[in-house]
């Protein structure tokens, strides 16, 4: 996936993962050069399936992205290069130099698909069962609980109501608190107990059973609680460093604002994926991706290229 790296493009993308290979796809098509630097640490690598993805369900993450990789072949404007982005400003005549394994790259346009990167349990044998049966999206994996003894893990005050969406699937759903002091409140635990979810204050130390046969969670205390499935819920934290340095607004939550054409706050610079607000899934990101690209492409009409072949030429239609 390494390739030489280009001194300048018309386009970079900044990750590769399904919002930015979308949007490099819809790039090449209107026959824009374009450079994706993918860091290779999507959040889905760990799962063993990928679900709900129109025609493809399920599918692996690593196939997914083999065959959307595989797919730019056909757009020779598209280079996909292995690596990292450190640093990219917008200089004064608009154009954006970015650092990509220490070389200077300039642009003409951005897409962020950076992602953002989940906080996971300490717990031992995270590593093994992550992804198989410890997952951390109710609405991607939550489906593979069916009828199933699920243990949720998470002291913060979102824990409830994330426990509660696991009800839509889990027989039952018990949540260890990750703490010896009671963190909810008696009115969110008579709620809890309502639906029949149980609550444990105690601190999981470590995951009991194979991959895929799953014990349950042990705690500090020695206290076994039975699960068939772990999820969990502590935080997730965008990574939004490329787009602070650029000066892009970002919410309350530390992802990027973008408008209907995933247009950033500064022109030129457009975002989209897990990095944007919204619904955390593939699908979306797919299509959030497909935006940004078409949009990107369709803010050059006019502008030279940077790539082997001449840029389409600019229209102009007379009224009348």
């Amino acid at each position: 996936m390494t390739a030489e790296l280009p001194p300048a493009v018309d386009v970079l993308v900044v990750g590769g993962g399904p919002a930015g290979l979308s949007a490099a796809t819809w790039l090449g098509r209107y026959r824009r050069s374009t450079l994706v630097v993918d860091a290779g640490q999507q959040r889905n690598l760990p799962a063993d399936r990928g679900h709900g993805l129109l025609g493809r369900d399920p599918t692996t993450p690593h196939e997914l992205l083999a065959e959307a990789r595989a797919g730019l072949a056909q757009y020779p404007e598209v280079v996909l290069r292995h690596g990292t982005v450190s640093s990219v400003r917008k200089d004064e005549s608009g154009r954006f130099c970015a650092v990509v394994d220490g070389a200077e790259v300039s642009a003409l346009r951005v897409v962020l698909a950076t992602g953002v990167r989940d906080r996971l349990p300490e717990l031992a044998g995270i590593q093994d069962h992550y992804g198989t049966d410890v997952h951390h999206c109710p609405a991607c994996d939550g489906p593979t609980a069916q009828d199933q003894v699920v243990i949720v893990l998470g002291s913060g005050d979102q824990v409830p109501a994330y426990a509660s969406e696991l009800l839509d699937w889990a027989d039952t759903v018990r949540i260890v608190t990750d703490t010896t002091d009671p963190c909810f409140g008696e009115d969110q635990r008579a709620a809890l107990a309502d639906h029949g979810a149980e609550v444990v204050d105690g601190v999981a130390e470590a995951l009991v059973g194979e991959p895929g046969a799953l014990v349950g969670v042990q705690l500090a205390g020695g206290e076994l609680v039975e699960g068939d499935k772990v999820f969990f819920s502590y935080a997730h934290h965008p990574t939004h460093e490329l787009a602070l340095e650029l000066g892009c607004e970002l919410d309350h939550e530390g992802g990027i604002v973008v408008n209907g054409f995933q247009l950033t706050s500064v022109e030129g610079v457009y975002a989209a994926g897990d990095i944007t607000a919204g619904l955390q899934l593939v699908p979306i990101a797919l299509g959030k991706g497909t935006a940004a690209g078409v949009a990107c492409a369709t803010s050059l009409r006019g502008h030279p290229t940077h790539g082997a072949k001449p840029a389409p030429p600019t229209r102009r239609f007379r009224s009348g």
